[in-house]
């Protein structure tokens, strides 16, 4: 997922269009910034200090330009200077200003997810701030050292690498990058008292103190668990009777369970939980407003694709179930895939000390509180199947089909002629009809339906979500390969989808990751008209609607009308069914109330929360007219009979079908050329829990090595300076052999690494080596690298990526690299992605895990061959 802090850090400026300090985005409208960093804007001062009185008053009304460098370029945004809550509050913080954009607010941006950890919990954290000294965005990395008085904490960098706190910095966010949230902002540089005269002090307020808003409504929200707080700790709770229902007033003098860990006040008008608008909030301790009994707690997991639109959903649901003003649910809604939930309850949500990566098999999380996220009351896994093994378990309460959307091909608006594709649009095609007449030319043979009737090509050109991630792809797969032989499958399927995949820079994704390269296709005037795609129903009534897409997708807002999908409804087609899945654990973490809750939640989806599933574009048994998502104008037909067996192909979710589905994919697809590059400069000797950084690296690339296709190829390289030529290239690109990969491991293990980081040399080595002329044709090429720093050792190269054949990039970040490092232009993560790749940070101690899920994603696809 991208850092937050990047897509919401803006600068302020001054009238003179100097930047003179930082704010952030908190929901789609409001920033927060400091007080002086607003005074200079308004006033002219070239170094702002927060020295003086913080007259936010009479700065109310005020006008700043605010600009975002790190997504975009180009005319500045305006906001208005907000008055204050309440300006005589003692304990207010001081230096806190909050802006309201009052111009449209640019694509891309988007607002920061927020953590609430106590004191405790922020000491001692690796931080990363983006500010502003003089003028030009730079980087500042180091750690928060603990608390000041005054509602303040203190940052350092004790090492002599990078920039220092100093005036500009003032209002940026403070990212940490573990738990990949913003922690708070900082509001000063010491410049009178120094420890060390290089290494001045800087000081932020934790988001604890800062005014939050209460136009904040929607549910809390985690979007990745990596810190258990104790508020959402799996422990034993209060006796059941001690606990109140939802909507019962609490015992006089009863406290609320948390109550020692929330701050004394509570301003009025604000509300003291941080709560997520559009990109989600993490770790955050909930408090009842004045007046009201605690709130019922209930966890729910969800599939990451759905994670916004059960966010809405539980929004809904707490709206309707308050009293008197009063919310009696509190709903902690999370993003976990249907894999990671029934490994989780296999396990018994376990907090045993895991299993390592071995060869052929991938690590298993230790404890999954942590690395999955708490108990979950209730499930939604999306379009994932439910096995009956799983079903079966004792954890496993019941489960309910409460939406439904079938699969559809998505055609862009300006592609569809209404007199020659109205009629094909309404169940006239079988899959591989439709298939057939979107991927073939005006100049092929025409497509010949069942009855006779011939369907020249029209050269749309089609992407598919990968099958080995996306639960909608596979169920699809058994349709499309229903018509189709063995022998015909590869030229007729498999390679069209390969080429439009190839050449449009699409990722192999699930179906948000595909559709948000649709949508930044479809946002750029200068592309060409996107492919069509193949979606759930419901997913292109979000995309045509500007709704996110998914938690790592950025970009929002409408495709241009000509560019918005148009949905075509096979003969036969799969439906995905979404399953409400109601948990029991053990009374001792699991209450009664939380059941209670769980059980009104699922009453309320059969009943009021229909009519919230049919906004969010599903359909709903028992309501047959349209929902205000099944409109005409969003690309659906909305008389689409749900109801109707002769349009629903039964036996998709069936899973001997979709295991011979998958069978027949793996024969039909190419094989894959990939060169791992490991990062062996001296960094990586950092310790990572289990060894070294390179010890787990190279942990991965053995259990990696076992997933190797009959037809895949693999290579494998080191680099820094220390290991320059040959010596960093022990791999070359070839098919699987035991005896040399043998030889390659323990050769790695012997490896001490040493020397700077030539990251960009070895990215552009590694592209030319991938497109060798001579190579065989009709691959999957992918680099993939592993490193844990920035470059340090390329001079002014840079890397060139695009060329022929198509080459992905996929990039592990580690320790201190981060995929906002630039190569040149534009960041890694960007760099990554218009390759069709990705670039992903991750924990040191999960670098063998995070390879051998990447590895399994690419050369599953020569398995079995």
């Amino acid at each position: 997922m991208p850092d937050d802090a990047e897509l919401a850090v803006a600068g302020v400026r001054n009238a003179a269009g100097t930047v003179v300090g930082a704010a952030f985005l908190i929901d789609r409208h409001l920033l927060l910034t400091c007080t002086h960093v607003v005074r200079a804007a308004l006033t002219g001062e070239v170094s702002p200090t927060p020295d003086e009185p913080a007259d936010t008053a009479s700065l109310s009304g005020g006008q700043v330009e605010v600009v975002f460098p790190l997504v975009r370029r180009g005319r500045p945004a305006i906001a208005v200077v907000l008055p204050p809550d309440d300006p005589d509050d003692p304990d207010d913080p001081g230096d806190v200003t909050v802006l309201r954009l009052v111009t449209p607010v640019p694509a891309g941006i988007r607002p920061v997810r927020l953590a609430r950890p106590g004191e405790s919990g922020t000491r001692d954290r690796v931080c990363r701030v983006f500010g502003f000294p003089g003028g030009k965005g730079r980087w500042f990395e180091g750690r928060v050292v603990g608390p000041v008085g005054g509602g303040w904490m203190q940052l350092a960098n004790p090492t002599d690498a990078g920039y220092q706190i100093q005036p500009g910095y003032s209002g940026a966010p403070v990212w940490d990058h573990r738990v990949r949230c913003v922690v708070g902002m900082i509001v000063s540089a010491d410049q009178r008292t120094r420890p060390q005269l290089e290494y001045p002090a800087a000081f932020m307020i934790p988001i604890r103190r800062l005014p939050v808003p209460a136009t904040f409504g929607p549910p809390l929200v985690v979007t990745r668990w990596r810190q258990p707080f104790s508020r959402w700790r799996t422990d034993s709770g209060p006796p059941a009777g001690q606990l109140a229902r939802p909507g019962t007033p609490a015992p006089a003098g009863t406290p609320s369970p948390d109550a020692a860990a929330r701050p004394r006040r509570l301003r009025p008008g604000w509300i003291a939980a941080l709560v997520a608008v559009l990109a989600g909030i993490c770790m955050v301790a909930p408090e009842p407003l004045p007046g009201c009994p605690p709130a019922a707690e209930l966890r729910v997991a969800v599939a990451p694709d759905d994670l916004l639109t059960y966010q809405t959903v539980a929004a809904a649901f707490q709206r309707s179930s308050a009293v008197r003003g009063c919310r009696t649910v509190n709903m902690f809604v999370y993003s976990a895939s249907a894999e990671e939930v029934a490994k989780g309850l296999r396990h018994d949500w376990s907090a045993s000390a895991g299993e390592p990566a071995s060869s052929g098999r991938p690590a298993v999380p230790g404890w999954y509180p942590a690395d999955v996220g708490p108990r979950p009351d209730v499930w939604f896994p999306g379009a994932e199947p439910l096995d009956d093994q799983l079903r079966n378990l004792d954890s496993v309460r019941d489960f309910e089909t409460v939406a439904w959307s079938p699969l559809v091909l998505g055609v862009p608006r300006g592609l569809v002629d209404a007199d020659r594709d109205d009629l094909d649009r309404q169940r006239s095609l079988s899959w591989p009809e439709l298939f057939g007449k979107a991927s073939r030319s005006a100049t092929d043979p025409p497509v010949v339906t069942g009855g006779g009737r011939p369907v020249p090509g029209v050269g749309w050109q089609v992407v598919r979500p990968d099958p080995t991630l996306s639960p909608e792809a596979r169920m699809v797969d058994v349709a499309l390969y229903q018509d189709v032989g063995t022998t015909q499958l590869r030229r007729q399927v498999e390679q069209p989808l390969e080429r439009t995949q190839d050449a449009r820079g699409y990722p192999l994704g699930t179906l948000a990751a595909v559709l948000c390269r649709q949508r930044q296709l479809a946002q750029d005037p200068s592309a060409p008209m996107p492919p069509a795609v193949i979606t759930t129903e419901q997913a292109l009534v979000r995309f045509n609607g500007g709704h996110r897409l998914g938690d790592a997708c950025a970009e929002l807002g409408r495709p241009t009308p000509h560019r918005s999908l148009v949905a075509f409804y096979p003969k036969q087609t799969p439906g995905v069914e979404h399953r409400v899945v109601r948990l029991h654990w053990p009374d001792a973490v699991q209450s009664p109330v939380a059941r209670s809750t769980a059980d009104d939640f699922r009453r309320w989806l059969a009943g009021p929360g229909r009519d919230v599933l049919r906004t969010e574009g599903f359909r709903v048994a028992g309501r047959d007219e349209p929902g205000s998502g099944l409109t005409e104008t969003n690309g659906v037909l909305p008389d689409w009979p749900l109801e109707n067996p002769q349009w629903r192909l039964a036996d998709a979710a069936d899973a001997a079908v979709l295991d011979t589905a998958d069978r027949r994919y793996r024969e039909a697809r190419r094989p894959a050329r990939v060169l791992l590059a490991l990062d062996s400069s001296g960094s990586m000797l950092a310790p990572a829990g289990r060894g070294t950084r390179f010890d787990l690296a190279v942990d991965g690339v053995a259990t990696a090595l076992g997933q190797l296709g009959v037809r895949d190829e693999v290579g494998v390289w080191t680099f820094s300076t220390a290991y320059p030529g040959a010596a960093g290239r022990p791999r070359p690109v070839g098919p699987a052999d035991p005896a040399r990969d043998a030889a390659l491991l323990a050769r790695l293990r012997r490896t001490v690494p040493s020397g700077d980081t030539p990251l960009h040399r070895t990215i552009d080595d590694g592209f030319r080596e991938l497109r060798r002329p001579g190579d065989p044709e009709g691959y999957l090429r992918a680099l993939v690298v592993l490193t844990d720093g920035r470059d340090t050792a390329s001079g002014d190269l840079v890397p060139r990526l695009d060329g022929q054949p198509p080459v992905r990039l996929y990039v592990l970040a580690v320790g201190e690299a981060s995929c906002a490092d630039r190569v040149r232009d534009r960041a890694l993560r960007q760099a990554a992605r218009s390759t069709g790749g990705e670039c992903r940070e991750v924990a040191a101690e999960t670098i063998d895990q995070r390879l051998t899920e990447l590895f399994a994603q690419l050369w599953e696809k020569g398995a079995e061959q």
